[in-house]
């Protein structure tokens, strides 16, 4: 299966290039597997996308592998990268505005776990990726809203490397959705505090 470079890092970085920082949120339309730049191709089921029709792509940044659905809230974020002196100084700032957003919103024991995970008691409800060079720190984050997690589960493998807090669980015994946690809000409530804590980072 032809694994493709992730078009929205190409978007972003033209973006970027256009207009400096911004904040984009924006919904998968339909089913799509991204590895990271260094993630083994069997961190995700190629078999099953294949014969489901799911593309798989490659994205500039680290992290591990992810599928995007509709139910996911994408958070893109390109930063100035000369406002910090390290790449790896960005993570935890952004990983820290999206759990005190959650916070804001009434969600209960919010925490950033691992390596820019945010998790609501020792469930993931968000994974990230950052890709950096001398002017933009690109932050993406999938935030599971309400997404279907059961296909979520069939299409990811247990990955090659996972953080500590996960303790060798299985995707359907680690992650939760904000639906699940109790969260009623809409989608421009979440989105508006996102934007709010992001931007101060």
């Amino acid at each position: 299966m032809e694994i493709i470079p992730l078009p929205y890092d190409a978007v972003a970085l033209e973006r970027f290039a256009r207009e400096g920082p911004f904040i984009w949120f924006w919904e998968p339309q339909r089913t799509e597997a991204v590895l990271g730049a260094g993630t083994p191709e069997t961190d995700v089921n190629l078999a099953l996308c294949a014969a489901a029709g799911v593309p798989v792509y490659r994205r500039k940044g680290g992290g591990g592998a992810v599928v995007l659905t509709p139910g996911c809230l994408v958070i893109t974020a390109a930063y100035d990268a000369r406002r910090k002196a390290f790449a790896t100084q960005w993570i935890g700032p952004i990983a820290e505005a999206v759990a005190l957003a959650l916070t804001r919103l009434g969600l209960r024991d919010v925490s950033v776990r691992g390596m820019g995970d945010v998790a609501i008691g020792d469930l993931k409800v968000l994974g990230s990726s950052l890709y950096a060079n001398r002017e933009v720190a690109l932050y993406q984050g999938s935030l599971l809203v309400d997404p279907d997690l059961e296909e979520i589960c069939a299409l990811l493998p247990h990955p090659s490397r996972e953080p500590d807090y996960r303790r060798g669980r299985s995707h359907a015994a680690f992650m939760t959705s904000l639906a699940r946690e109790g969260y009623r809000g809409g989608r421009q409530e979440l989105e508006r505090a996102l934007a709010e804590e992001l931007r101060r980072v």
